[in-house]
């Protein structure tokens, strides 16, 4: 049966990050792990007909960004930590928002649990409706973080959660009682999100300024991350001091830049031993090809960030396909 037709309740523990990128990939969506230790996360989906909703909880930073196909919201059932959306620190009861077209850019830290939605075709529409103008405005402008009523966000988790416990964790639905829970779920979310304050347009200047010295910085990176570079000469990209630039990446990514720039070569190495082919020769073709040159230093970093050694990565590239979702 074709995946996007069925209706289902799943969920599974995951130990490498690969995994959670082919989910993401399903909502145009790429996954980076920021900071170093041993991957491991809980992944639990409900998909109802035009709904596809997924608590994330992981135990290391990761950065999801991509143009999404359709409505996307996130929203933190969690008091701990502090998620940033867009560069802009998110609260406890925010609802983080993009329409199709647009940039989904989230930082979480470990331990959060958060919530992705990705809300298509006639859905969409029943939920604007649902919320009425007051959502319909709140969702025209998605660029800072929609405040809501936090008891109303875990109210969403914990009905959830008993789906979830109900199902045992892992079974297809009937359709009809798929769109009993697609219409149940899209009241809530409706409910929570009309509910609150109205966000401001109007950022404070030193963040903004900040927000947009790191996007200059990250897309002059990413246009080729292999490319020996300085903190100076990204401050030059910037347009910033040494120090903004630091503060505004402590902010954004809550690292250095010379750490994210470690950290982006060492998830383009990973990317490529996992597509790569067998041999010890491949490793250190791999790793000189983004920068790293001291094959023991690498190896020892690479084993500090994912929790295995290059070569194990290499070793188990070749046959791994899909990701199937299955009870944990």
């Amino acid at each position: 049966m074709d995946e996007s037709s069925q209706n289902y309740i799943r969920s599974t523990r995951l130990t490498d990050i690969l995994d959670l990128k082919r989910i993401a990939r399903g909502i145009n969506m790429d996954i980076t792990q920021l900071d170093a230790g041993s991957f491991q996360s809980d992944v639990a989906q409900l998909k109802v007909r035009n709904v596809l909703a997924s608590l994330i909880t992981s135990n290391r930073r990761l950065r999801l960004q991509g143009n999404v196909n359709f409505l996307t919201v996130s929203f933190i059932s969690q008091e701990s930590g502090s998620p940033t959306w867009r560069g802009i620190s998110a609260s406890p009861g925010d609802v983080l928002a993009a329409n199709a077209g647009e940039t989904f850019d989230l930082v979480v830290p470990p331990g959060v649990e958060a919530y992705c939605v990705s809300v298509v075709g006639n859905a969409e529409v029943t939920l604007r409706n649902l919320g009425g103008p007051v959502l319909a405005g709140k969702l025209s402008g998605t660029a800072h973080p929609i405040p809501c009523d936090l008891n109303a966000i875990r109210e969403i988790g914990d009905w959830l959660a008993e789906r979830f416990d109900r199902s045992g964790g892992g079974s297809d639905l009937a359709n009809g009682s798929a769109l009993e829970l697609e219409q149940e779920f899209l009241r809530r979310l409706a409910a929570c999100m009309r509910a609150g304050t109205p966000s401001s347009s109007d950022g404070d200047s030193t963040v903004l300024r900040r927000i947009n010295a790191v996007r200059r910085v990250e897309q002059h990176l990413l246009n080729d991350v292999a490319i020996p570079q300085t903190v100076d000469d990204l401050c030059r990209v910037a347009g910033t001091s040494r120090r903004t630039l630091e503060y505004a990446f402590r902010d954004y990514f809550g690292t250095s830049p010379k750490r994210f720039i470690k950290v982006l070569r060492m998830n383009a190495a990973r990317n490529d031993l996992l597509r790569g082919d067998q041999g010890s020769a491949q490793v250190v073709e791999i790793a000189s090809g983004w920068g790293f040159n001291h094959m023991g230093q690498f190896s020892s970093d690479y084993g500090n960030m994912f929790g295995e050694k290059p070569s194990e990565t290499l070793r188990r590239s070749p046959s791994r396909n899909g990701v199937q979702l299955t009870q944990a």
